[in-house]
């Protein structure tokens, strides 16, 4: 029987999802920074200035990102495991055509 072949989308997932995290950080310390009247008179930070500009870009893509990269990796793993199955249907179904032959071979 053969082994369950990698999923390359677990890795996409965790990349993404490690992304994701970040950006929803850095997002919400943004929105936290322009709330706080004590940190209005500070000059902005770059990334305060990405996350003012492209913030709910970033994370509706990488949102989009992860929900077909979930669904891609439940579908990979289904198909996997229904080929395993088949395979292991037909490893059984040889044995007992070999065990049958065999038994049918030593009647006189």
């Amino acid at each position: 029987m053969s082994r369950p072949r990698p999923n390359p989308f677990y890795a996409i997932l965790g990349i993404v999802g490690f992304l994701f995290t970040i950006t929803a950080s850095s997002y919400c310390l943004f929105v936290l920074r322009g709330v706080r009247r004590e940190s209005l008179s500070a000059a902005p930070h770059a990334l305060e200035r990405l996350m003012d500009r492209h913030g709910i870009t970033l994370l509706a893509g990488q949102i989009a990102v992860l929900a077909i990269a979930t669904v891609g990796a439940v579908a990979m793993d289904h198909f996997d495991g229904e080929r395993q199955k088949r395979e292991r249907e037909q490893e059984s179904a040889a044995k007992r055509n070999r065990d049958h032959d065999a038994a049918g071979t030593e009647r006189p």
